[in-house]
Parts: C-alpha cells; sequence; structure tokens
C-alpha cells in the first residue's frame, strides 16, 4: 500500500510489524543449504557494493536476492526476506546479498549464519548514534563473533578494519602503490579529514608510505612490526578521468584489467571490493564481471543520473566528512557543474550536523556561479560556506526542498549539469513528494 500510494519505498514499515509479532522471525525463513549468504557492513560504500556484486552473480545466470533499497536496519532486511520469500517463508536463491547497518549486524548474525561478512572501511558517521570508531568497530566485531565459520573480507588499506579482532579466515584487498595515489606531506590534500588512526598493537604512530583516500593507505608502526596485511586482492595501477575508471587487479598470481564507468576513489574501493567477493563465491570471469561493471545501474542517491524536465542532474549522497569530501573533490573537476546541497538533521541522518565543518567545501571557493542549499538545515550550510570563502552572494537559500529543485534547474544553462546532494532523510523526502515522477533515468 506505501507503494501504492507513492509515499515511500516500503522499505521498513513491513519488517517493523513482522517484528511485532516475532522478535527473531529471521530464524523462520527457510534458506536453501547451498544458497551462499553475503553481509556487506561499514560507513561507506554498502549500498554500491551490494549493487555491483548482485550485478555481477545476476550475469552468472544465478538467482540473486538483495536489499536494493538500502534499508539496511533490522527492519530493512526483515522487510526484505519477507518480499522475497515464497508463502512457505521459503527462498528459492543461490546467493543472498545484504548491506547490514553497522549497529544492526550483530543483531542479524544472532539469526542467520552468513557464509561471507565483508567491512568495507570506517570512518566518523552520525556520532550522536555511534560514538566514536572504536566503538563502531566493537559492534561490527560483535556481529562478526556470532559465527565463527564465516569467512571475513576486509579492507587491509583501513587499520581498523584490517585488525577487527576475530578468529575467522580472513582475505584482504587493498589499492597498491599508484601514481595516482595520495602522498601524506601533498599540500594540497594536508586539509582532508581523516581519521587518527595508531597501531592496534602497541598504540605508537603509524608511519603511511601513501594514501589513496583519507586514512585508507600502506602503513606500518614506527615501533612494532605491525604493518599492513597482504592483500589477497590489490589494485596494481589505475587512471580516472571525469567519468570512468580504469584499473588492474591482482589475485592469484594473475591480473585483469577492468573499466568502471563511475567516478571517484571511493568507487574503485567499491568495485574492488565487490570483484573480491564474486571471486571469492563463485567462478566468474573477467568478462563477465566487465558486463557487470558496465551495465550497473546505481540505487538511488547513489551517483544516479537522472533527467528532470529535460535538464541533466546527478544525485549524490552525502552523510560525512570524508565522503563528501571525495564527493567534491571529484565532481568539482567536471565542467558546467551546479550544485545543490541538502542538508536534514533527522535521526537517519544524524541530529550533529557539525560535520559539515570538517568536510572539504572550501573545493567551491573558485565556483563561479550560485549555489543552491535546502533542507532543514539550509541555514547551517550557508553559513558552512560563507566560512569556506564562498561569496554570500553565490548562496541561494531555500528550505523547501521542491521549490528549490525546481529553481536550480531553472538557472541551469543548456550545457549544464545540476548535482544534488543531500543527506538521507532529504532523499526520501524527494521520493515521497513524488519529486522523482516524470524523472527519465538513464
Amino acid at each position: 500500500m506505501i507503494s501504492v500510494l507513492h509515499v515511500g519505498q516500503a522499505s521498513n514499515v513491513p519488517g517493523r510489524i513482522a517484528l511485532l509479532l516475532k522478535k527473531e522471525i529471521l530464524k523462520d525463513f527457510k534458506i536453501r543449504p547451498e544458497c551462499k549468504v553475503i553481509l556487506i557492513t561499514g560507513t561507506n560504500g554498502k549500498s554500491t557494493t551490494c549493487g555491483l556484486l548482485a550485478n555481477i552473480l545476476k550475469g552468472t545466470g544465478k538467482k540473486v536476492m538483495y536489499n536494493k533499497s538500502g534499508a539496511n536496519l533490522l527492519s530493512g532486511i526483515t522487510t526484505t526476506f519477507c518480499r522475497y520469500s515464497n508463502i512457505l517463508g521459503g527462498l528459492n536463491y543461490d546467493f543472498i546479498i545484504l548491506e547490514s547497518d553497522e549497529a544492526s549486524l550483530h543483531l542479524i548474525t544472532k539469526q542467520i549464519h552468513p557464509d561471507i561478512i565483508t567491512v568495507t572501511n570506517l570512518f566518523r558517521d552520525q556520532l550522536d548514534r555511534f560514538g566514536e570508531l572504536d566503538t563502531t568497530a566493537r559492534l561490527i566485531e560483535k556481529g562478526i563473533v556470532n559465527n565463527k565459520n564465516t569467512t571475513v573480507i576486509l579492507n587491509a588499506d583501513d587499520v581498523r578494519v584490517a585488525f577487527l579482532k576475530t578468529v575467522n579466515k580472513k582475505i584482504y584487498f587493498g589499492i597498491g602503490t599508484n601514481h595516482e595515489s595520495r602522498i601524506t606531506n601533498h599540500e594540497s590534500w594536508l586539509s582532508d579529514p581523516e581519521e587518527a588512526t595508531i597501531c592496534p598493537k602497541c598504540k605508537s604512530d603509524l608511519l603511511f608510505d601513501y594514501k589513496s583516500l583519507a586514512h585508507l593507505g600502506n602503513y606500518n608502526c614506527t615501533k612494532c612490526n605491525l604493518k599492513r596485511p597482504n592483500l589477497d586482492f590489490s589494485v596494481t595501477g589505475f587512471k580516472t578521468d571525469n567519468l570512468t575508471i580504469n584499473f588492474d587487479i591482482a589475485y592469484n598470481n594473475s591480473k585483469s584489467n577492468f573499466f568502471l564507468p563511475m567516478i571517484g576513489t571511493f568507487n574503485l574501493y567499491n568495485a574492488l571490493c565487490a570483484i573480491a567477493l564474486a571471486k571469492t563465491i563463485s567462478n566468474v570471469t573477467q568478462v563477465q564481471i566487465q558486463k557487470a561493471l558496465d551495465s550497473y545501474s546505481t540505487i538511488f542517491g547513489r551517483g544516479e543520473k537522472l533527467i528532470i524536465n529535460k535538464k541533466n542532474a546527478w544525485i549524490y549522497l552525502i552523510k560525512n566528512p570524508t565522503g563528501t569530501t571525495e564527493v567534491l573533490k571529484t565532481l568539482i573537476k567536471i565542467p558546467n557543474v551546479r550544485f545543490l546541497i541538502a542538508v536534514n538533521d533527522n535521526y537517519a541522518d544524524g541530529r550533529d550536523v557539525s560535520w559539515l565543518w570538517d568536510a572539504r567545501f572550501d573545493f567551491l571557493q573558485n565556483h563561479d556561479k550560485n549555489i543552491f542549499v535546502s533542507g532543514k538545515r539550509a541555514y547551517d550550510m550557508a553559513l558552512r560556506l560563507k566560512y569556506a570563502n564562498i561569496n554570500e552572494g553565490q548562496i541561494s537559500i531555500n528550505e523547501n526542498i521542491t521549490s528549490a529543485i525546481n529553481k536550480s534547474l531553472k538557472s541551469l544553462d543548456t550545457n549544464e549539469t545540476l548535482y544534488i546532494l543531500p543527506t538521507y532523510t532529504v532523499l526520501l523526502e524527494m521520493q515521497r513528494k513524488g519529486l522523482c515522477k516524470g524523472i527519465m533515468k538513464i
């Protein structure tokens, strides 16, 4: 009914009702013994990695179930199980892929037993809900410890992820040395947000040979012998432009080249993680992977291209300092870009919007067109832009997202593209208000 009335995706409410009827209802669903269950958790990249992996496996002719809506709390995953099961609770699939909220992981793994758990990365996100990163890491460990026979696939470039305290079999992925990787003392990167990292063994400082993104890179301890684990899946080289990434992956003494029609180092990590998962759980070929990368359609708000009233627009979800910085860093290089930034402070966004002050909005200071801001915290966003040395006359404030989208689209020249950067509940609001009606996805 929720979907029929176009007031949402019905991605959580059915699950909430089911959980009221039975607290651990996931145990009652019948998963085929030969079915592989994969859980993907971490701060950034869950939805894209989940979608890429699903597309790869579908391309091999397998039946795949996944929570495409991105609803990753226990209620959302319960909804997914209800939606895709038969009347007897049977799930007739070869692969079940679920992105999981970090704090919900232990609730899910108490009820279902995954073959693989993947952790993408850990960044500050919704501090009022998660607390600091060490707390988030402990929540993930709590979810993994429920299943000691589960294989864990970890981002070795993130020291907190690489050295999670588990006894499980581990497989590591990461980005090897590359000319586009970040040199740690390069002045253009010194102000980028990154998490404090220390040696998990002796608590001394870590020394980085290079960093690929924020605090992700190749590290070793200055005091003890701890270093980044050896990579089972390694990006050995990559080149990027305004629209694509061309990269090489080494694994099992072989190397394959791939082309990704997406932008940003963050999406390179997502693709690497998805390929590592696919290769671990199936006999997928390089050709099948490439076809899946070519045909992948992003989920709502994660780098999604749209046509609205015959105008070009993209939507990129923003939710924390590092993710926002990487999006801005990538988009500002594209010619003829315009921006609409929409910020809410609802529970699912995080009540604390102080993270706006850690994101690199100064990347926009040479942008000579109007920047539109919207959402409940539009004035906070406008103030942040002012302190990023953006002319006040360029900042257009409109708290109503419908009106803001309409006005920003009307201001576009024929050769310009609007990039909408919303927080999570702004995305939901856009959907609920029917702002996606008449929009044709490309």
